[in-house]
């Protein structure tokens, strides 16, 4: 028997090529909800050093918050210009307004991180707040926008999404900068120039060496 062609099903169980282009990456659902499970990963880390007040759990609190500040940052901008823009226009338009108003107010927590000492009394409480609105926040990202993307997008949709926000993940500012506000167009508009800034800043700081 001569073998199949290029696309023709085989046997012996060979995945064809044009098909296993798509379903070997991940869409966007999997980019977004793996960033979920890293955030969660070191929010539980963080409520173990709750209370601790050690040198060294002093500053191992202060890392994970900048770790997961930048991966807040580049998630949300990715989210705001690649994502909630097509839920809002295909989808549902409350549902999108709803998000970017809840990453509005854990952009503000971070915020005021980032200026406090992480042996500030208040430190551990506002990094409770932190992780409660995440975890409130990608509650209803999954139990509602993702499902409702895979149900309304073709899965070459969400793998072509999915490009497009680990695209932006790459240039977008590593926190939450004071000088770009969190309305939608404003914000595309002036991240490049946030995102500069805050490279300089990395480049002093060593602050988001491992994202690079």
């Amino acid at each position: 028997m001569e073998g199949a062609g290029p696309g023709q099903n085989h046997a012996d169980g060979v995945v064809p090529e044009e098909q296993s282009m798509t379903e070997t990456q991940r869409d966007v659902v999997d980019l977004l909800s793996a960033d979920h499970r890293e955030f969660d990963r070191i929010f539980a880390e963080l409520e173990q050093l709750s209370g601790r007040s050690g040198p060294d759990d002093v500053r191992r609190k202060r890392e994970l918050v900048d770790e997961v500040t930048i991966g807040l940052a580049k998630h949300s901008v990715a989210e705001e210009t690649q994502v909630y823009p097509l839920v809002e226009e295909q989808l549902d338009e409350e549902e999108a307004r709803h998000s970017k108003e809840e990453h509005a107010e854990a952009e503000e927590v971070m915020k005021r991180l980032e200026r406090m000492d992480a042996d500030d009394p208040e430190f551990d409480a506002v990094v409770a707040q932190l992780i409660q609105e995440i975890r409130h926040h990608v509650e209803h990202e999954e139990g509602r926008m993702f499902a409702e993307l895979r149900a309304r997008l073709t899965r070459e949709q969400l793998v072509e999404l999915a490009g497009k926000v680990e695209t932006v993940k790459k240039y977008a500012p590593t926190r939450p900068h004071p000088l770009t506000p969190n309305e939608g167009v404003v914000r595309t508009v002036a991240g490049p120039l946030a995102s500069l800034l805050d490279h300089l800043r990395d480049a002093v700081s060593g602050r988001g060496r491992k994202s690079d």
